[in-house]
């Protein structure tokens, strides 16, 4: 199996559909004839980019990409890695393999991922691990790393996986929880928890303004903490100190009949 490097030759004048360049796809085939949309056309990916092979069997995309949406959608095995910032639904379905893009992401990344591993050395756009439009699950496995901020509505209606940010969020984190585990390192926004079911939210970082259909709770969760927090150590930075630190709950969101926690680290 060989792998490619794709390097961009100039942006395009509209925005470029990515689905289907993967590195399993690409295994094989005449990549320079492989055809994506563009706006109403399908044209080859030479027109876009120079091809070469590579010794390793990664899939790398170099150039500022932010026309070019739908990177690494539905990809289920391999190392796909874009050089540069990248479009919307960054990630969507993700099945297994790693995707790392090493600037921003726009709307919708990590959408109904399933497995695998994200991670986005930038900033992420509104909705990121959330549910594609029309759908009622968000992301439902593996894991999703952002070295930067988000956006509004991070986590919307995620059902399974972690979903680590190491900076700000901005409102409505985790509205809708289904289940799962998201970690943040910044400064939230409102309302965070926004009719939360079930999961839960790590506040590293400053802890933000409870709604107040959240209800604050004593009870000892010792044994669940260093497992969480343990886990969640090994991503570094922010994260790396909590096994060692005091926390507190509050549960909800009581408004939608809600089993959910926001954890904050002391």
């Amino acid at each position: 199996m060989t792998g490619w490097t794709l390097r961009l030759r100039q942006p395009p004048a509209l925005r470029v559909d990515l689905r289907g360049v993967t590195p399993a796809a690409l295994a094989g085939a005449d990549v320079e004839r492989v055809c994506v949309a563009h706006a109403n056309a399908m044209v080859p990916l030479a027109e876009f980019f120079a091809v070469s092979a590579r010794s390793d069997t990664a899939l790398v995309l170099e150039g500022d990409l932010r026309r070019f949406d739908r990177v690494g959608w539905q990809m289920d095995g391999g190392v796909l890695i874009v050089d540069g910032s990248a479009g919307d639904y960054a990630g969507a379905g993700l099945r297994g393999g790693e995707l790392r893009v090493c600037g921003n992401v726009g709307a919708l990344a990590a959408c109904e991922m399933t497995g695998g591993h994200l991670v986005i050395e930038g900033d992420v756009g509104n909705f990121a691990a959330a549910a594609l439009p029309g759908s009622m699950d968000g992301m439902r496995g593996g894991t999703l790393i952002v070295k930067g901020s988000a956006g509004e509505r991070f986590g919307d209606r995620m059902r399974r996986g972690t979903a680590v940010v190491f900076g700000d969020a901005g409102d409505f984190l985790a509205s809708r929880l289904v289940a799962g585990t998201i970690a943040l390192g910044g400064r939230c926004g409102a309302h965070p928890g926004y009719g939360m079911r079930r999961g839960s939210v790590v506040f590293a970082g400053p802890w933000p303004v409870v709604p107040p259909t959240f209800a604050a709770s004593r009870a000892p969760v010792s044994v669940f903490w260093q497992l969480l927090a343990r886990d969640l150590a090994q991503h570094g930075g922010v994260f790396a100190t909590l096994p060692a630190r005091r926390i507190e709950r509050a549960l909800g969101d009581l408004a939608a009949d809600g089993k959910g926690e926001l954890i904050a680290v002391l």
